[in-house]
């Protein structure tokens, strides 16, 4: 049997020992060529294609050849491929939807704790050699009496709204696409509006779509509490920065915990780099060694199986839908992308 070649478009691990060794006797792993041509040169002999973060547009797809067996991407999100494209090739395009889910919830939640008991200014006072035990922003509410917001209830979503209830907040979920039924428990279905206007804290877990583009915009900051904070976690462009900026410098907000922008890394004079009252961390809320080797494990075993002639599962971009087992479990909205 001949051997297959495996493409990886992009790559920050130190190696790619994981993949060569999961696909030793069927293919050979290499990555992609950095410049365009060169990259679309390589594209056409590619059995398989595996990506982290670089675009793969239509044209990237168009170089395939015929017969190339799968797209698989090293995390949830799959806004960097033109999955459509693919599918009218008839490449499925796979994504690894579990491999991180503790670890987004959890960096949520110590963003939503970290906010509401002002661990940033006490932490720059302690810094500064200060000794501060009064504030000029007194913590009025204990976390069991607060309202945690959760607007899309999917897989990472829902464990944020259970680990909130375990700590005795209110939890209140978005999410057009779920019914009461499917949110549990802890949680209660309410409108997008209602969400906003009930909230003390407003943390985000949906894909970028053209649905959820600018989704949290200058209406959604009116309609909240100025005691409100926004956690967003998902992606950047769910939420229009220039209102969210604007929102914290009118009071319209107190703060926000931030793991993703617009423009990623932020422009050095970004208003929110250094803003007093936003916390923010370089899209790392994915990240564990764990997860990173669980991820890349997972990917591997989809392109091995796509190389045998078997059915990968997550198949995202509807190619062979009813033959794999893509989702969440929960329907709705989905989860946000995590990854680098």
């Amino acid at each position: 049997m001949s051997r297959y070649t495996v493409v990886v478009t992009d790559t920050r691990f130190e190696d790619l020992s994981i993949e060569r060794e999961g696909l030793a006797d069927l293919a050979d792993v290499r990555v992609l060529a950095e410049d365009r041509a060169g990259a679309l040169e390589e594209l056409t002999d590619a059995d398989a294609v595996i990506n982290l973060v670089r675009p793969i547009d239509a044209e990237m797809v168009a170089a395939l050849p015929g017969d190339c067996r799968i797209i698989a991407r090293y995390g949830i999100g799959v806004d960097n491929i033109d999955v459509e494209a693919a599918a009218e090739r008839g490449i499925p395009v796979v994504n690894d939807p579990d491999y991180c889910v503790e670890e987004v919830a959890t960096h949520a939640m110590a963003m939503v704790l970290s906010l509401a008991r002002r661990l940033k200014p006490y932490d720059a006072a302690m810094a500064d050699g200060e000794w501060k035990t009064d504030r000029a922003d007194p913590i009025e509410h204990r976390f069991s009496s607060q309202t945690v917001g959760v607007v899309g209830y999917g897989t990472i979503g829902s464990l944020v709204g259970a680990h909130a209830a375990a700590l005795g907040a209110e939890v209140l979920a978005f999410d057009p696409y779920l019914g009461p039924e499917d949110v549990g428990e802890e949680a209660t279905l309410v409108s997008l509006e209602e969400l906003y206007e009930r909230s003390d804290y407003v943390t985000v877990h949906t894909p970028l779509t053209e649905e959820t583009r600018g989704l949290v915009d200058a209406a959604a900051f009116r309609s909240m509490k100025d005691s409100a904070f926004l956690i967003n976690v998902a992606r950047g462009p769910i939420v229009d920065e220039w209102a969210l900026i604007e929102a914290l410098d009118a009071g319209e907000i107190a703060g926000a915990g931030l793991d993703v922008f617009e423009t990623e890394p932020p422009a050095p004079d970004s208003p929110l780099r250094g803003h007093p009252d936003v916390i923010a961390t370089p899209h790392d809320a994915w990240y564990s060694e764990e997860a990173n080797t669980e991820r890349r494990h997972n990917i591997t075993r989809a392109v091995r199986l796509a190389l045998e002639g078997e059915w990968p599962p997550n198949v995202v971009n509807g190619v062979g839908v009813g033959d794999d087992d893509s989702g969440d479990g929960r329907g709705g909205m989905g989860d946000e992308e995590v990854a680098e």
